[in-house]
């Protein structure tokens, strides 16, 4: 697995227009504010990276029924891609994988007393800092549901994550691993599910790729 993330909040759009798509530049140009089209170029400049990490340099890309992308001309490599705020994650694997950052922000615990499972719940209210402990969960969940392909079609309250010296999941249809870091000074939260093994997460300069 190659497991990436990249800050983009001084992303240089000029210097990088060039590598990307045709469709990444119409998809990126909707968006109103600056922060939301640098993280739009952001996620596919930081794949492209990743591709071409394993000499793959001319992706042909598709979508399955839920509407999750895929390589159609590289059937045996996976990815997965995620943003917040001012950072972008991506993972590329053998085997199908979700990865899930969060910025770590106040946040409603009534989220977690209605969606969560029960356990889920009482494991953050049981945490010092609810914060972390809730976005811990968060990742760790949306990256389970962004691997199996289903993304929110899955319920947060039809699986389980059980965090202890290991991160177990508890759901009937699949099995998983499962990570999860604290990242940038502690400021983001980073989780990645997948059918196989998991790498540590590593800090990509986005000027290397500028320049």
């Amino acid at each position: 697995m190659l497991l990436y993330y990249m800050d983009v909040s001084e992303l240089d759009y000029n210097k990088l227009k060039s590598s990307l798509s045709k469709e990444r530049i119409k998809k990126s140009q909707r968006y109103v504010h600056q922060k939301d089209r640098y993280l739009s170029i952001g996620v596919e400049i930081l794949l492209n990276h990743a591709l071409g990490e394993i000499g793959i340099f001319d992706p042909s890309y598709d979508t399955d029924q839920h509407g999750k992308p895929f390589l159609k001309n590289y059937s045996n490599v996976f990815f997965n891609l995620s943003h917040s705020e001012e950072y972008v994650a991506c993972a590329v694997s053998d085997s199908p994988v979700g990865v899930d950052i969060e910025h770590i922000q106040d946040i409603d615990l009534n989220v977690a007393k209605n969606y969560f499972y029960g356990s889920e719940y009482q494991y953050i209210l049981n945490k010092r800092d609810k914060k972390k402990a809730f976005f811990k969960l968060w990742v760790l969940k949306e990256s389970y549901m962004k691997m199996t392909g289903l993304g929110f079609r899955l319920p947060l309250d039809e699986f389980c994550i059980e965090i202890n010296d290991k991160i177990k999941l508890i759901h009937p249809e699949n099995t998983a691993n499962f990570a999860v870091w604290n990242i940038c000074k502690d400021e983001y939260m980073l989780g990645v599910c997948s059918k196989g093994k998991i790498t540590e997460p590593i800090l990509i300069n986005l000027k290397d790729m500028e320049n």
